[in-house]
């Protein structure tokens, strides 16, 4: 993960019983931001349209051959320069793009394109407090828009100002489903502050029709599992998990990530299982199951294919971690999963 104190790296600590999570990326963050729709008036709106380039160094040698200079054409180098970022040639794009944004606000200081890209270039730079208050002047000027919203609740975010990211990303997601970004946004901030019941109910009302369907889940599950200590009554979060994996198979989620996440729920499982035999010091011994009296916990159960016991969690735990080392692309992580499945095996005669 990047680090906490650059440009790079946003709020990375959770709050008092929250999850602790990796930093947000905040230049990815910036740049995923909604781009501004070009103004069809611009002379430059047909050229800019056709515009086919894929990096940002093509796309800056490209917007050369324009025959007029315009705000938009002005905006899209500007854009471009900021997703160049430290070009391989050494050239500074941040620090181009700032000083293209300084000309460009002596000219058009009132222009909200302008203001809007001032909070995207502070956010790329590092320099949150002024993004807030750029993306604050848009959002007064378009208090309907979502787009200000997000970008105010990235600001609060990498901040540390939880409550408030929380409310943004909320008023976002539940105001316009297609900014799935929003409830990434909204889970991350739920887990950080130990909503954890809160960050699955919201990756969960990602809708199948989304493409970010499987991606949502997949952070769903984690968020039930991760972090989370075995001494927990953990059986239902355990089924549900493993279901959700099981569903996933059906929309296209690869081998290898399917083995993952598999390995994930029964390592938690087995975890669990284990320390059902051992209560933590102190704790009350807690509903763990619907088993029958006398019965192991979770008895009858099966996750994932493997029966909830130390010998069935322990066989599908090889099972897939054989798997996974079949589908490595190297041969020392190949060797280390394979170790990973002897020491999951269990002790057999044979």
């Amino acid at each position: 993960p990047a680090p906490a104190n650059g440009a790079e790296g946003g709020a990375g600590t959770a709050q008092a019983g929250g999850i602790a999570l990796a930093p947000l990326p905040t230049r990815r963050s910036a740049l995923a931001l909604p781009v501004p729709r070009v103004d069809p008036t611009d002379p430059n709106a047909g050229f800019l349209a056709g515009l086919l380039a894929s990096s940002p160094a093509d796309l800056l040698a490209a917007l050369e051959g324009a025959a007029h200079d315009s705000l938009e054409l002005r905006l899209r180098k500007l854009r471009a320069l900021l997703e160049q970022g430290e070009g391989p040639d050494g050239a500074d794009g941040a620090g181009a793009a700032l000083d293209a944004l300084d000309a460009m606000e002596a000219r058009h200081a009132d222009d909200w394109r302008v203001v809007w890209y001032r909070g995207v270039a502070a956010l790329v730079t590092g320099d949150r407090e002024t993004a807030a208050l750029a993306f604050d002047a848009v959002y007064d000027a378009f208090p309907g828009e979502p787009a200000p919203k997000l970008a105010l609740g990235v600001c609060a975010e990498v901040l540390g100002q939880l409550d408030n990211a929380a409310e943004y990303y909320r008023l976002v997601w539940t105001t316009d489903p297609s900014y799935v970004s929003a409830a990434f946004g909204l889970a991350r901030v739920r887990l950080a502050t130990g909503d954890r019941e809160g960050a699955v109910q919201v990756l969960e009302s990602v809708p199948e029709s989304s493409i970010h369907y499987t991606a949502a889940r997949v952070a769903a599950v984690r968020a039930r599992l991760r972090q989370r200590s075995p001494h927990e009554p953990l059986l239902e979060d355990l089924r549900a998990a493993a279901e959700q994996v099981a569903d996933l198979e059906h929309v296209g989620l690869d081998a290898v990530r399917r083995h993952e996440l598999t390995c994930e729920v029964l390592g938690c499982a087995l975890d669990w299982l284990l320390c059902q035999a051992v209560p933590a010091r102190g704790a009350a011994p807690g509903p763990a199951s619907a088993s029958a009296p006398g019965a192991p916990p979770g008895a009858g159960v099966r996750l994932l294919g493997s029966p909830l016991s130390e010998e069935g969690l322990r066989f599908g735990l090889e099972r897939s971690y054989r798997m996974l080392a079949r589908l490595a692309q190297s041969g020392t992580e190949r060797i280390e999963l394979v170790e990973r499945a002897n020491r999951f095996r269990p002790r057999t005669w044979v």
